[in-house]
C-alpha cells in the first residue's frame, strides 16, 4: 500500500511540476490502488490494472487537451494586435510595450524602423517569440 501512495504523491509532484493532466490521471490511479491495497481487494493484478487504466487514460486526456491547442503561429491570437511604446528602442531594436494592462517585453522586426517609433505611440504585434512581441509601427 505506501509504494501505491508514494508513487501517487510523486505523480501529484511531477504533475504540479509540469501541468500536463495526464500524471493527475496517475496519480488518482496509484491512490485507487492504494486504496484497493489497504482493504485487501483483488491482489496486485487489479491494483497494477487500476493504475494502469488511469495512466492510459491520463495520456488521453492530455493528447487531446494537445490538439485543441493552437499549433502554429497562424493560430496566434496575438498577432494583429495594437500595442503602446512604453519607452524608445534601444540601438538593437529592443523595447517594452504595453499590451492587456501589463508591460511586455518587445523587439522591433525590422530594427531600422526605430526612428518612426515614438513613446505612447501605437505598433502593431507581427510575431511572438516566446513572451517577447515582435512588433513593427502602425
Amino acid at each position: 500500500m505506501w509504494y501505491w501512495l508514494m508513487l501517487a504523491a510523486l505523480c501529484l509532484a511531477l504533475e504540479i511540476a509540469t501541468g500536463t493532466l495526464a500524471l493527475l490521471f496517475a496519480a488518482l490511479g496509484a491512490g485507487v490502488a492504494a486504496l484497493l491495497a489497504w482493504l485487501g481487494d483483488g491482489g496486485e493484478a487489479l491494483q497494477i490494472t487500476v493504475f494502469a487504466l488511469g495512466a492510459v487514460a491520463g495520456t488521453l486526456v492530455a493528447r487531446l487537451r494537445l490538439r485543441r491547442q493552437p499549433s502554429s503561429a497562424d493560430d496566434n491570437p496575438a498577432l494583429g494586435q495594437e500595442v503602446t511604446a512604453c519607452q524608445l528602442p534601444d540601438p538593437a531594436g529592443r523595447l517594452r510595450v504595453r499590451w492587456r494592462g501589463t508591460e511586455w517585453p518587445a523587439r522591433l522586426a525590422t530594427p531600422e524602423t526605430a526612428p518612426a517609433v515614438t513613446e505612447g505611440g501605437l505598433l502593431t504585434i507581427v510575431a511572438t517569440e516566446g513572451s517577447t512581441l515582435v512588433v513593427a509601427p502602425r
